[in-house]
């Protein structure tokens, strides 16, 4: 019985993203990583309106880039750290903090 190739990258893909899931669970580490700090990242060129949602990808991604294919500003590349939100871009929209498997975009409220 043959698979497609489609089929196989499907399931290669579920097993990576499974482990990446689990990995924190197994070692204990789910609640302690670390989140990202607002005050790290370069938002004083844009002027924010109050009440608004920032979002902020923290230590803890696994690089599944789902937040990168759901953003609709395009807001969210790969930087040095691993992939930033550039808050210039951002539309505010909550998609890359819905869309995130292992919750590491978290939320900020200016």
């Amino acid at each position: 019985m043959s698979e497609t190739g489609s089929n196989l990258g499907r399931r290669k893909f579920m097993l990576v993203s499974s482990a990446a899931i689990a990995t924190p669970l197994f070692l204990g580490t789910a609640n302690s990583m670390a989140a990202a700090n607002p005050s790290e990242t370069k938002t004083t060129d844009t002027k924010i309106a109050k009440g608004t949602k920032i979002y902020f990808i923290g230590y803890g991604c696994i690089g599944c880039q789902a937040c990168r294919t759901f953003c609709p500003a395009k807001a969210i590349h790969f930087g040095n750290t691993g992939n930033e939100i550039d808050q210039k871009k951002c539309m505010h929209c909550g998609t890359c903090h819905r869309e995130c498997p292992i919750s590491v975009v978290s939320e900020t409220e200016v």
